[in-house]
This record gives C-alpha cells, structure tokens and sequence, in this order.
C-alpha cells in the first residue's frame, strides 16, 4: 500500500462545514484529512510579561511551591 497526498485549497465558512469534491482518482474508503492553516498572533503576547498577565489567577502560592532543595553528597569516584 502507498500512502498518496492530495492537495486543495478552500475557504472556511461562518458554520465551519466544509465540503470537498474529491477527483475521482482517489478510492472510496478511510482517509487522513489535515488541516494547516495560519494562526494570527495575539499581540498580548508577544513578550513574557503579557504571557504571565495572561495566566489564570488560580490557587494558593503554597500550590506551586517547590520543595527545598538541599542538593547531592558530593560522588567519590575510585581511580
């Protein structure tokens, strides 16, 4: 079996229903359908600040705490 790729451009309506005439080259059974398209940028952000501005206000600053870290023994290594 090899896999084959086809190709069409189309226009994305208010109702988001979008209906294709295949060629008739392609057989009648289960397909793959990907669709790629150009995701504008919230100019919010851009920069860390609007990132973390963005954030949820959830939860309690002891719910992201990290616990202490009080570091490895140093290794002894045999020569």
């Amino acid at each position: 079996m090899t896999t084959q790729y086809y190709e069409a451009l189309a226009e994305i309506p208010v109702d988001h229903c979008l209906h294709l005439q295949l060629p008739p080259e392609i057989p009648v059974g289960r397909v793959r359908v990907a669709i790629i398209y150009d995701r504008s940028v919230d100019s919010s952000h851009h920069d860390i600040k609007g990132l973390l501005a963005s954030m949820p206000d959830v939860g309690n600053d002891t719910d992201f705490a990290r616990p202490l870290d009080f570091g490895r023994e140093m290794a002894e290594w045999d020569s």
